[in-house]
């Protein structure tokens, strides 16, 4: 049973974006929401989903990483397009900054560029040091580190195997060695994520970084606001990236692949 009275409120944190003009189309409520989240973002990890196919799946993850502070998720294209489930999504892959690439190749080029070590995830690799999420744990203060997760028939390609650092495998004790894809990602992260989560502490995104995504997402909003900002031609597209298409249940999905 859900008891949204009986959640601790957090503290302010300090935020460095100062007035935006499309504040006043907003609730303060929202226009102070967006500030505390970007607050508690981190970069400092991100994560990387190689081919994945399912959009229930995508979706789970990306609101995994949305409700665990991560800022940066990558995404790779080469087999299948990336599905985002706008009703599971509820707007969070909004406010999520999606890299999306052709290859992994690609994905890893601009990951190393930006300072990462990549580790996989592999249930069984020979070829790489394997770690756990508590050995990761430990390593994230020392580097930032990305987080690789293969496809869900198939699991990491070669070719990410072979251009990461090492590997990482989640401990498992039962008659299964596998885990949904989506539940993988959100209990490696909550691993890695939790001490922070709990202390309530703040991010890492600088505050350039933070009054950048806050004009990004101000234009992106889509509350009660959302027409008067478009009439006002202040909000463009949700993503120019993204091809609106359905499931085959009818749900709009928004499709994400490499150009």
């Amino acid at each position: 049973m859900r008891n949204d009275d009986a959640r601790p409120v957090p503290d302010l944190l300090p935020s460095p974006v100062p007035e935006h003009p499309v504040d006043k189309l907003l609730t303060p409520e929202r226009a102070q929401k967006y500030r505390q989240v970007l607050a508690r973002r981190t970069k400092h990890i991100c994560v990387v989903i190689e081919d994945c196919h399912d959009p229930h799946n995508a979706t789970a993850v990306i609101r995994s990483c949305d409700a665990y502070g991560i800022h940066h998720v990558h995404v790779t294209t080469n087999k299948n397009t990336f599905k985002i489930s706008r009703s599971i999504s509820q707007g969070t892959h909004r406010y999520i900054d999606l890299h999306v690439h052709s290859s992994v190749e690609e994905a890893y080029a601009e990951l190393r560029e930006a300072g990462y070590r990549i580790y996989v995830s592999d249930l069984g690799s020979n070829e790489l040091k394997s770690h756990t999420p508590d050995d990761l744990n430990k390593l994230q203060s020392e580097q930032k580190i990305a987080l690789v997760f293969g496809s869900e028939s198939k699991g990491i390609s070669d070719a990410a195997r072979s251009g990461a650092d090492a590997a990482f495998l989640v401990p498992m004790r039962g008659f299964t060695q596998s885990l949904n894809l989506s539940v993988t990602v959100a209990s490696t992260l909550y691993r890695l994520r939790e001490t922070a989560l709990i202390a309530d502490a703040p991010g890492d995104l600088s505050d350039q970084e933070q009054i950048d995504y806050y004009d990004q997402w101000v234009m992106r909003h889509a509350g009660k606001a959302a027409e008067i900002i478009k009439e006002q031609s202040l909000c463009p597209d949700p993503d120019p990236r993204a091809v609106l298409a359905e499931d085959k249940k009818g749900n709009a999905i928004e499709e994400y692949k490499a150009e």
